[in-house]
């Protein structure tokens, strides 16, 4: 079902992709005849997949009859994962995206050469970059849990600080690919926040260790 509601609506998702964050110096093509129509393929798998992810999840509990109270608990860390996932869709979307792909294009266009983008590789590269990005926003999720099972204590993530740190630079440095460092900063400030966040989280959540 999600994927046939996401095929009908992909056109406009391709459209606003494009209007949103296609520069004016460049120009979308096709390199095949098949490429727009695996690019809505593509586009519909992924967001049918992300569409079934909470029907699935009301399926395991109703299938293994957890009861009233962690069901509770199950449905606050699932908006708490669904708040943070569109967190980080708004900031990618409307913030890194925007500068990152603009500050390459303008490298392009320095260069003397003419920006033309095939449709399959921009819109999936905006497309998957927003989606794994905001997946990157559930790390205070990951260190909750972790805390709440004993596997690391809020001593160790203290101790730790200064190599995450260094780590989320290298890691923005490698992911953004941005000679100008605006996107990496852009990147790696909300990831620090969100490691405080974990911080907090853990010092909520963890058990001594």
């Amino acid at each position: 079902m999600g994927f046939g509601l996401f095929w009908f609506i992909s056109d406009y998702i391709i459209e606003r992709i494009k209007e949103d964050l296609l520069p004016q110096e460049a120009i979308l093509i096709v390199t095949s005849p098949m490429e727009y129509v695996l690019v809505k393929i593509q586009i519909s798998l992924v967001l049918g997949a992300l569409f079934a992810m909470p029907f699935f999840a009301a399926m395991l509990l109703k299938r293994f009859k957890i009861s009233i109270k962690r069901k509770k608990s199950f449905i606050i860390w699932l908006l708490a994962g669904v708040t943070l996932f569109a967190m980080g869709f708004a900031f990618t979307y409307l913030l890194l995206l925007p500068v990152a792909i603009n500050i390459l294009t303008s490298l392009a266009i320095g260069a003397d050469l003419s920006a033309f983008y095939s449709i399959n590789q921009f819109v999936l590269f905006a497309f998957i970059t927003t989606i794994i990005f905001s997946a990157v926003f559930e790390f205070p999720l990951l260190v909750s849990w972790l805390a709440i099972n004993g596997i690391v204590s809020l001593q160790t993530l203290k101790e730790k600080r200064k190599h995450v740190y260094v780590g989320v630079f290298v890691l923005t440095a490698v992911i953004t690919a941005d000679p100008t460092f605006i996107s990496q900063v852009l990147l790696a400030i909300p990831l620090i926040i969100l490691y405080e966040l974990s911080l907090l989280s853990a010092r909520l959540f963890a058990k001594s260790s």
